[in-house]
């Protein structure tokens, strides 16, 4: 077996850590519904940064902040939404990384219990712009909309799939 050469192993290194990275992002992004349904508000506030932003509703108001995304889920309304038996699940993240930040698409549904049967609620479009921030990724805004006959969730989407590849445009 030859030996690599030094520009070789730096291109494997680099190969590396953008894969250690999708790796952490994937498990930021996808630890939101567990800790949203497991009651962990003050953790799933913490993935956001403090001045982040989850832009959950077009028509209603964003949350502010990690404080604001946990007291959200403090909230009598989605304490509720839990205890009747709610399920959060984010679909594969699609990750386009450019070094410490990244914008990442998925779908986010929503399941409600009804008696015996869990039935699909909502559906959304879901943009979410992370950053590496003390050594470690966190949600600078998530941006919700709803795939619905408004067309919101269509247009976001449109727009970061042409942002993130030209041949989209």
């Amino acid at each position: 077996m030859e030996e690599l050469t030094t520009s070789e192993i730096e291109e494997l290194q680099a190969v590396v850590r953008r894969l250690e990275d999708e790796s952490a992002i994937t498990r930021l992004i996808l630890s939101y519904g567990p800790a949203a349904d497991g009651r962990l508000a003050s953790f799933a506030g913490s993935l956001w940064l403090e001045d982040g932003v989850y832009d959950w509703d077009a028509d209603g108001s964003p949350h502010e902040g990690s404080a604001g995304v946990e007291a959200m889920l403090q909230a009598d309304q989605h304490r509720g939404l839990v205890e009747e038996g709610v399920a959060h699940f984010a679909g594969p993240p699609l990750i386009d990384l450019e070094g410490d930040s990244a914008t990442v698409l998925t779908y986010s549904l929503i399941m409600r219990r009804e008696g015996d049967r869990h039935y699909l609620w909502r559906v959304s479009a879901v943009r979410w712009d992370v950053e590496r921030a003390e050594g470690r990724w966190r949600i600078r805004r998530r941006t919700n909309r709803l795939l619905d006959a408004s067309g919101v969730g269509h247009r976001l989407f449109r727009q970061a799939m042409q942002e993130l590849f030209e041949e989209a445009s």
